[in-house]
């Protein structure tokens, strides 16, 4: 039964890895995981998949879902992430090994929902659930997604876009519309916790090949920054599922910039719900503190299950 569990849709680079290692060291069962290109190709998304699913012992399903934007021309993260989208200062996930179910992501979705199934975690473009909301709008109505992405701020991507956002703001504006529940964790909540070399660290102290390769994993993330530390991302969306304490939200209402020159792919939230009646929840703060302390539960029960 898919009813209490999560459904993961992801462009699985690093922090994705990460994310779903924090639902796991919480004891949060995850139904399924969808592949949507965005940090890398979609090939190499589904390889990194696959590999990390086999490398840490999973099990769930994995479906391939859409290869490029509704609209646009597919963009990647390559040019921070690499062509793989996980950078490293060493080891590298092993090639692939396994099978994507053979159905495709939009169809594992409608099962997802059908089944009882409420919690989406989406942490790449939200290209997968558009397409859903577009042939099966019932199903949609009835799930809740906490997407990490967008911005109440500036981007990282463009001065205004944060990159899950710019990567297909269609596929935003179609999610907004769809009558969804929605969260969205964005790049300035996300930016108040960081993890660092010291973190690492503490992963080779454990020995092991697997707990070697997530700390080869989490330093090639941290030097992303060249200063020691990195802000955490993906993680943080899922600490919202995990420890909904960890994470507090407002009402907003959320726009998705499709025209604008400088602007295109911008999250435009507006809090004064005297202006605009909100259509989504947008995260305000978090315990940085609880959310580091989820997110290295997760690598080290990773690490340890994997060697077990």
């Amino acid at each position: 039964m898919a009813e209490g569990a999560v459904w993961v849709d992801t462009d699985m680079g690093f922090d994705d890895l990460a994310a779903i290692c924090l639902l796991r060291g919480a004891g949060v069962r995850i139904a399924g995981l969808s592949t949507v290109a965005g940090n890398a190709p979609l090939p190499q998304v589904t390889a990194n998949a696959l590999s990390a699913r086999a490398t840490f012992g999973w099990t769930m399903p994995i479906h391939e879902g859409a290869d490029r934007p509704l609209a646009q021309a597919p963009v990647t993260a390559g040019y921070v992430l690499g062509e793989t989208g996980m950078p490293s200062s060493g080891r590298i996930l092993p090639p692939p090994s396994g099978e994507v179910e053979p159905d495709d992501a939009v169809s594992a979705l409608v099962r997802f929902a059908t089944g009882g199934g409420r919690d989406v975690l989406a942490l790449g473009p939200l290209t997968n659930l558009a397409r859903l909301a577009e042939a099966h709008p019932d199903a949609m109505r009835g799930l809740r997604v906490t997407w990490m992405g967008g911005s109440a701020g500036a981007g990282n991507h463009t001065a205004a876009a944060e990159f899950n956002a710019a990567a297909d703001p269609e596929a935003l504006a179609a999610i907004l519309a769809s009558g969804a529940e929605f969260r969205m964790v964005d790049l300035e909540t996300c930016r108040q916790v960081e993890v660092a070399d010291s973190d690492a660290d503490r992963l080779r102290a454990l020995n092991g090949d697997v707990a070697a390769l997530l700390a080869d994993l989490l330093q090639g993330y941290v030097d992303i920054s060249g200063r020691g530390r990195m802000a955490l991302y993906d993680p943080v969306a899922a600490a919202a599922l995990a420890d909904p304490a960890s994470v507090s939200f407002a009402p907003a209402r959320v726009d998705a910039e499709l025209d604008g020159t400088h602007t295109r792919g911008m999250s435009v939230v507006e809090w004064r719900a005297r202006k605009s009646a909100p259509n989504a929840v947008v995260s305000r703060s978090t315990d940085a503190g609880q959310v580091r302390v989820l997110f290295l539960t997760g690598l080290l029960h990773a690490a340890t299950e994997a060697q077990s």
